[in-house]
């Protein structure tokens, strides 16, 4: 995001909540004259200055990159577990599961939203797709009727992975060509599809 989109929608969120660039500097401890260049300049503010500024507004970074398109009232969160779904060795399906954090769910998956959820990627098999510490959000109606990324609970593992169907069986696929592929028959008891990948969230780089 450049500097101009940022500020713009820093000064809309303000308007929207009726409030100013003092109040905003006492809520982050900013410094009145250092944000009013930033913002005259047309220079971003650092990582940890702007999150900072981005939730005192009331926002995660998600919910503040779809604004304004989607007004802040009729953003709809979803909680992001601690279970995670691996893109390499496989990680363990524990009974419970901490939340650990929100996103926003895109507009166009608004459909899904009682049945979507969403978990941490872990590991490198699905690079250069997936990466780790992406956040996926899947929905739980199992195989939809084609091929593409599912969450997949797999000999009591859970995983993230390419799936191909095949007449008898299917293949699990990761993107990183370091992994083999594997084969599983669609009637296996070991082998469960949650449901399909349908946005990522990808990690901040830097």
């Amino acid at each position: 995001m450049d500097a101009e989109l940022f500020w713009k929608k820093v000064k809309l969120l303000l308007s929207e909540q009726d409030k100013n660039q003092e109040w905003l500097c006492e809520q982050t401890g900013l410094v009145l004259g250092s944000l009013r260049n930033k913002i005259s300049l047309g220079r971003l503010p650092g990582f940890d200055e702007g999150l900072k500024i981005v939730e005192s507004l009331g926002l995660t970074m998600e919910q503040f990159k779809l604004y304004p398109d989607v007004p802040s009232k009729d953003i709809i969160n979803i909680p992001v577990y601690e279970q995670a779904f691996s893109a390499g060795k496989g990680q363990e399906l524990p009974d419970t599961a901490e939340i650990m954090d929100y996103v926003a769910l895109p507009a166009n998956l608004k459909k899904y939203r009682n049945n979507i959820r969403a978990s941490y990627v872990r590991g490198d098999s699905m690079e250069p797709t997936l990466f780790d510490n992406d956040i996926i959000l899947y929905d739980t109606f199992g195989y939809d009727g084609a091929d593409g990324i599912y969450a997949i609970n797999y000999k009591g593992a859970a995983f993230v992975k390419r799936l191909q169907r095949d007449k008898d069986f299917v293949r699990i696929i990761s993107d990183n060509k370091m992994y083999a592929p594997m084969t599983e028959s669609g009637e296996s008891d070991d082998f469960r599809i949650v449901g399909k990948v349908r946005y990522v969230v990808h990690k901040l780089q830097g």
